[in-house]
């Protein structure tokens, strides 16, 4: 599966990306038991829910440590520092692994209820 991400170059521009995962058949449920394909994110510590009304904007920050992102309501804007913007909306994932770098910045276009789910780190 390949997921958006975020994530600082060298020099500590951040941009977007592509994180992609391995996935796995796997049978689902009681018999017959349909297959499905799973994707492993890997440990996480946490999970929260953060909601903000429409017009919030958040000034350029880092990830305070990997996490993943799910828009559960909403729509968004998120914008790398070198200025490149994408939408996300109710069911889009984005992987945020920028914790050094100059950031991004996020703004609600709508009201927007998101799941921060904190990935341990490795």
């Amino acid at each position: 599966m390949r997921f958006p991400n975020i994530y600082a170059d060298e020099y500590g521009e951040t941009h977007f990306g592509v994180h992609e995962m391995l996935d796995r058949e796997l049978a689902m449920g009681p018999p017959p038991n349909p297959k499905g394909l799973m994707s492993d994110f890997g440990a996480v510590s946490g999970m929260s829910i953060f909601s903000v009304p429409a017009g919030t904007a958040a000034p350029a920050h880092n990830a305070p440590q990997p996490y993943i992102v799910i828009v559960l309501d909403g729509e968004g804007e998120v914008v790398t520092s070198d200025s490149e913007s994408r939408q996300f909306k109710a069911g889009d994932v984005l992987v945020c692994n920028d914790v050094i770098g100059k950031g991004h910045v996020t703004r609600a276009t709508t009201d927007l209820r998101l799941a921060f789910i904190q990935r341990v780190q490795s």
